[in-house]
């Protein structure tokens, strides 16, 4: 099924008009019946918020796969499929505030994590449940010039990777804990990290003061 046709048959179903749903994205009405009859495509700004709107995530709006399948895959989790290891690509996050990461490598799985680098080679760990889709990073020029993946062995021991280092480390929005002195929302400061267990994080903080956060309230890690 095309997106066209997709988009069309998710928002009759919500009972939304193009007006409505055009509000919903601030944009014309025309826009929508461009969107609709495939003379036109949202951007990536908008494609987020119609999955939003609509309860599917990018992948369904993108792939041509039936709505039953959408359904499983939405009880389940996303399958991070072998196909995106060693790759750079996109990720888009469930996160209100933090919508995801443009560039970086998806270097391997860590519990119910992905292990990433960036583009300057730095790595990191992204809550697996938080993602909402993965995309290839497309740019093929830009891939020429960035650094080298490291294979998944050589990053198996992450967690003692990233210990003694300065990191970057956000909560997810919608978590109700207070901890690791984020001034602002969601979290995102600059700590350097003690310790990493299944279970919690512990970081010391500019003023070299001790602070804790359970690691299923962690959206991603990211050394600085």
């Amino acid at each position: 099924m095309l997106f066209a046709d997709k988009l069309q048959n998710l928002r009759k179903s919500k009972g939304l008009s193009q007006e409505e749903l055009a509000e919903k994205c601030n944009v014309t009405r025309q826009s929508v019946s461009k969107w609709e009859t495939g003379l036109g495509y949202p951007e990536t700004e908008k494609l987020l918020i119609l999955c939003e709107i609509l309860d599917v995530d990018l992948d369904y709006l993108l792939r041509d796969k039936s709505l039953k399948a959408q359904d499983n895959s939405t009880q389940k989790g996303i399958s991070f499929s072998e196909f995106y290891i060693g790759k750079w690509v996109r990720i888009f996050l469930k996160d209100q505030e933090f919508k995801g990461f443009h560039c970086v490598a998806f270097v391997a799985m860590y519990n119910s994590f992905l292990i990433i680098m960036d583009d300057k080679g730095k790595l990191g760990l992204v809550d697996g449940d938080s993602v909402n889709t993965i995309l290839d990073f497309a740019n093929e020029k830009k891939i020429m010039k960035l650094p080298a993946i490291p294979d998944r062995e050589a990053v198996k021991d992450i967690c003692s990777y990233l210990v003694n280092r300065k990191c970057d480390v956000r909560l997810k929005q919608d978590n109700s804990v207070l901890g690791l002195g984020f001034k602002k929302p969601g979290g995102f400061y600059s700590v350097t990290v003690e310790s990493i267990s299944d279970d919690e994080i512990i970081v010391n903080d500019l003023d070299k003061r001790k602070q804790a956060a359970r690691l299923s309230d962690i959206l991603y890690i990211k050394e600085c």
